[in-house]
């Protein structure tokens, strides 16, 4: 009896070792609506936790960890290996000035930004033809076409008239408040925001162009836990049973 159940603790405590064997995966996010979005408290949410938990629940060999960065400080802590992924990533946004050790995934996910002004009598798509003219808002940190891609908010304010937030809401409401006059807004965004906020639909103009055409991929470290074929792999799997897209459409980014 007692043999019994000294075999039975080990064959529990040999389960346990191989359900404790998965490799962490560190994935970075910063306030980046709606893949992460950041309560006043500071509590991380959005479509890459969501993503997380579904590549979690689909496999065995990792488990993949959310690290809280922010879109100026993302390249130092990927340099301090504080996280070895980033997901709705471009390598265009930075990474390659950079030279850091990243490798791009395949595009899972495209999408883009709008610009967005004030609806008023007369006020067509025109207004968005001359940016220079206008007062802008953006969010700090980003990169944004009509600055060719510019993050630097020292060179942005020499160039244009521009209010940097920390906020995607915040950058829609200085524009329904007159504050600023143009804002440039994901359209996966800009599509939860205007669901929420119904009457912000008739004052709003949109702009029929974008700003930028995103192409998102995961940025993997080469050398880190998980190699980039790996991901490539997952990701495939996810489409190809569903997964991805329903989390798009759970989500809000498509219909």
């Amino acid at each position: 009896m007692v043999k019994a159940l000294l075999l039975s603790l080990v064959i529990l405590s040999g389960l346990g070792s191989v359900a404790n064997a998965r490799e962490v995966v560190k994935v970075g996010g910063y306030e980046f609506a709606p893949f992460v979005e950041l309560s006043q408290g500071g509590v991380a949410s959005g479509v890459t936790l969501d993503l997380i938990d579904r590549l979690n629940r689909a496999q065995d060999q990792y488990t993949f960890e959310f690290v809280l960065t922010s879109p100026a400080r993302r390249y130092k802590d990927f340099a301090d290996h504080r996280f070895d992924v980033v997901f709705f990533e471009s390598p265009d946004w930075g990474w390659k000035e950079k030279d850091l050790p990243v490798e791009a995934s395949q595009v899972f996910l495209t999408g883009g930004e709008l610009y967005v002004a004030l609806a008023k009598p007369g006020r067509g798509q025109d207004y968005f033809a001359d940016l220079s003219a206008r007062r802008m808002v953006g969010m700090l940190g980003y990169h944004y076409g009509f600055a060719g891609f510019e993050a630097d908010p020292v060179l942005l304010t020499k160039r244009f008239t521009i209010t940097l937030v920390n906020d995607n809401a915040a950058s829609i409401e200085l524009v329904l408040k007159d504050r600023g006059e143009v804002a440039v807004v994901t359209d996966s965004y800009l599509r939860r925001y205007l669901k929420a906020h119904p009457t912000a639909a008739g004052q709003l103009l949109v702009s029929e162009r974008f700003d930028q055409r995103y192409a998102h991929r995961a940025l993997v470290r080469k050398g880190g836990p998980i190699e980039i074929a790996e991901v490539n792999r997952l990701l495939t799997a996810m489409e190809k049973d569903g997964t991805l897209p329903r989390l798009w459409r759970d989500t809000g980014i498509s219909d």
